[in-house]
């Protein structure tokens, strides 16, 4: 049946809500719902014909203190239930509403999928018997603010979730307790979102720029040992992409849905890198977490731990370091317990780590033990072929993120570029591309001089010429170009043909430059 609502907009005056019922019982009307709030009478009856309504209104503004008479959709507390019950629709996690005494109230969408129930079976049935649990326990855990709990729906179907709970008290000092929200997810569900987090920043192979033969070399060794779980030790300079591959490496492999764990050995201080490691029992040392805490080692579990610049580890560490990888085990600092650990380690250096082992520096049988999968990743003046590629893509990200037009090198840009070494390989060159972005003026459509700094002889470009002259550039150059032919080529006669030179000399020329 439908039905009516009156808004009744009125003076405050004593006796004012009973003369206006007094309205509608003059006409014989059933009033079937009424609120009254500060300055506003709400009435709701059955729905009227219009030569009803009409008098009704008319006699009910003649009552003294009557303003005005509206007619609306709803009273406002179906309003606001119509508000919350939306609301709860579309919250993704389930929200269950329950008295003082535990007794459900009512739950949201997400609530009745994830407990496979409906109103007619949970309306008025106690919380811990819905989660199939006993009743002291179900209000132990409602004494913490965040639980992890197993709801048990069936006898043979369990599932896991964390629970927060909130007491409905109209004060601070929860002394009158009315009800709780219990806001809970699926604890499958949370892993997902965690998942979909590490994988939006995940690092393919496909994404690793490159043309040269050198990196082509590197990542098809990677990916062939990515799949299993081998020790990978990845060497190069400063700046050439290690942890670059360690990623591309952790999601190629089965362990891509697990943490991957960088740690940079070099950035931590001596004193604190056992304890981060492998973790440590509560009270283990002066300024120790009451709680403890668990290491890297455990954290990585079903991951991939990423130690770089696993050459600056001190030698008293290395040799534990050596045992968890022979054991696959750890221990906490100060306990006797024993952790077993499922992890897959990849470090990094850009140190000679053979040499430190000569020196002492280093533990021999370490190094072999991490030196199981070696892979070298070329500086950046030995792959110049990518040189203008890695630009360019550094100067698209740069643009995009300031908002201006994607920006063009002049060709005097790129030969600065080439004639720069890159001690500080890629990372170098997108600090370059980016400076070089932000000091560009705004009406400029090309970058006409990169800010570079010198090279490592300390001689910017014109000194260069000044004090060698032309001869050994064009030498230079002529050696690059050579170089590249030659890489893009299965075969030197293929190589002459591009090149427009017979193959007699390009073969000179090969001998000439040592390629």
């Amino acid at each position: 049946m439908q039905m009516m609502t009156f808004q009744i907009e009125t003076e405050d005056r004593l006796g004012i809500t009973h003369d206006v019922m007094e309205s509608f019982l003059s006409f014989q009307l059933d009033i079937v719902k009424m609120e009254v709030r500060p300055h506003f009478i709400y009435l709701k009856t059955h729905s009227l014909p219009f030569d009803i309504q009409d008098p009704l209104c008319r006699h009910i503004t003649q009552t003294s203190g009557v303003r005005r008479v509206n007619l609306i959709p709803f009273l406002p507390s179906e309003l606001h239930a119509n508000e919350l019950k939306t609301t709860l629709a579309t919250i993704s996690n389930g929200v269950i509403l329950v008295d003082s005494n535990l007794r459900v109230n009512t739950m949201n969408r997400a609530a009745e999928t994830l407990l496979q129930t409906d109103e007619k079976r949970y309306k008025g049935m106690e919380l811990p018997t819905l989660w199939g649990m006993k009743k002291e326990d179900c209000e132990r855990l409602m004494q913490k603010e965040t639980s992890p709990l197993t709801i048990y729906i069936k006898k043979t179907q369990v599932i896991r979730v964390v629970a927060d709970f909130y007491p409905i008290c109209m004060s601070e000092k929860y002394d009158d307790l009315q009800g709780w929200v219990v806001v809970f997810r699926d604890l499958q569900q949370v892993n997902e979102w965690i998942q979909s987090v590490q994988r939006s920043e995940m690092t393919h192979f496909e994404e690793i720029i490159h043309e040269s033969e050198g990196m082509k070399n590197c990542i098809q060794t990677a990916r062939c040992v990515a799949k299993s779980d081998v020790t990978i030790f990845l060497s190069g300079e400063s700046g050439t992409g290690k942890e670059l591959f360690a990623r591309a490496i952790h999601y190629e492999s089965l362990r891509a849905n697990g943490p991957f764990i960088p740690i940079n050995c070099a950035a931590i201080p001596e004193q604190l890198l056992e304890s981060e490691l492998f973790g440590y029992e509560a009270g283990s040392f002066t300024g120790a977490s009451k709680e403890g805490k668990a290491g890297l080692f455990e954290t990585a579990r079903n991951g991939t731990l990423f130690l770089d610049e696993v050459g600056e580890i001190p030698l008293h560490l290395q040799s534990k370091l050596l045992r968890v990888l022979e054991e696959k085990s750890i221990r906490r600092i100060g306990s006797n317990k024993v952790i077993p650990l499922q992890f897959r380690l990849v470090t990094a250096t850009n140190r000679k780590l053979g040499e430190w082992v000569k020196e002492g520096k280093f533990r021999e049988d370490l190094y072999y033990r991490l030196h199981v999968i070696p892979i070298e990743i070329p500086p950046l003046r030995e792959r110049e072929c990518e040189i203008t590629l890695l630009a360019n893509h550094f100067l698209q990200k740069t643009c995009e993120l300031v908002r201006r037009p994607v920006l063009h090198l002049s060709e005097y840009a790129r030969q600065q570029l080439y004639l720069h070494d890159w001690p500080g390989n890629v990372r170098e060159l997108q600090n370059v591309m980016e400076r070089s972005v932000y000091l560009c003026p705004d009406h400029e459509i090309e970058i006409h001089q990169v800010s570079i700094s010198p090279s490592r002889n300390g001689l910017d470009r014109s000194e260069m010429f000044e004090t060698v002259g032309l001869k050994p550039h064009l030498e230079q150059t002529e050696r690059r170009i050579i170089k590249v032919t030659l890489e893009q080529n299965k075969s030197i006669r293929q190589a002459a043909r591009q090149l427009q030179m017979s193959h007699t000399a390009l073969l000179k020329k090969i001998k000439k430059y040592n390629l």
